[in-house]
């Protein structure tokens, strides 16, 4: 008897008026914690992309923001940095992909413990159920 596989994907996304495509969906970051934007409990195989930008939250700019990628086959995760901007209203957006994702999470360092961050997160995991 063969056994039956399935692929499909998840997406973390916004959504908007008349807007399609990889649409990021916004997360406050509190400052000096990990925060886990996506967990992926299941035992199947996947490909996942994450994008992520750095925003300005008024008064405060995009400030940097370290992120952790871990993976279902390490125990040391890609550690990333995403630059700030003092100039402009916009931070900088990095994307990564990564096999066999396992959990994202986002850091704000806040020395001063007052300020505020937010990142934009877009993330397609394409999942094999059965493969």
């Amino acid at each position: 008897m063969k056994k039956d596989s399935h692929i499909d994907n998840h997406f973390v996304q916004g959504s908007g008026f008349n807007q399609a495509g990889n649409i990021p969906l916004l997360f406050p970051i509190r400052p000096n914690q990990a925060e886990i934007i996506l967990s992926d409990e299941t035992p199947n195989h996947n490909k996942t992309l994450i994008q992520i930008r750095s925003v300005a939250v008024e008064p405060f700019p995009p400030f940097p923001l370290q992120v952790l990628i871990f993976t279902k086959d390490s125990f040391d995760p890609i550690v990333a940095e995403i630059e700030g901007s003092s100039l402009f209203s916009e931070g900088n957006t990095r994307a990564f992909q990564v096999e066999d994702f396992f959990f994202l999470a986002i850091v704000f360092q806040d020395e001063v413990g007052q300020r505020q961050a937010a990142a934009e997160v877009f993330i397609q995991k394409t999942f094999c159920v059965g493969c």
